[in-house]
């Protein structure tokens, strides 16, 4: 019974040393715990702050009240024809979704620009035109979340090194044996 006891008390220690975390669970780090998003997009202002207020963040709608600010400055949706038939109709799509970005500090200090790209194809049927319309925006929709998650790793990557003048504060202890 101790043996089990102590299996699961390691295994456990052992889990969280490694830095699991549960699927969608993605730390932010302190720097960023007060932060604005800007984007014209809505579906991922939406996914976007929903991410962030799950893992711990705050987000306020005033870039003043913020530490940070999260511009997706360039978001764009496109759809490419991937494939047409021997009539010349379009048979296959290829819809991309790019997400330029860059997380600037409350003074302006960018942290870090980058972009996020997501892609699927999609075929397409000119006789079953709405269904095909429904399947493309749960398309679009797998593609905000998983913008959201990209862009969520490359913020809990993110952190601020203090400037140089904040360490002429710490006094050192000198112990006298």
């Amino acid at each position: 019974m101790v043996i089990r006891y102590l299996l699961v008390v390691f295994l456990t220690a052992s889990l969280s040393a490694c830095g699991f975390h549960l699927r969608g669970q993605i730390p932010v780090p302190e720097s960023l715990s007060v932060i604005t998003v800007k984007t014209t997009d809505r579906d991922l202002r939406r996914s976007l702050t929903e991410a962030l207020s799950s893992n711990g963040a705050t987000v306020v709608p005033d870039s003043s009240q913020a530490k940070a600010l999260l511009d997706l400055h360039k978001v764009e949706f496109d759809r490419q024809v991937l494939t047409i038939d021997e009539r010349g109709k379009v048979t296959g799509y290829r819809l991309i979704y790019r997400v330029a970005f860059r997380i600037t500090t409350a003074t302006g200090e960018s942290l870090r620009t980058s972009t996020a790209i997501s892609r699927r194809d999609f075929n397409f049927d000119p006789d079953l035109v709405l269904q095909k319309e429904i399947e493309e925006n749960a398309l679009r929709e797998d593609m905000v979340v998983e913008l959201t998650q990209t862009i969520m790793r490359q913020l809990s990557t993110i952190a601020v090194i203090p400037a140089p003048n904040q360490f002429a504060s710490i006094q050192y202890i000198h112990w006298v044996v």
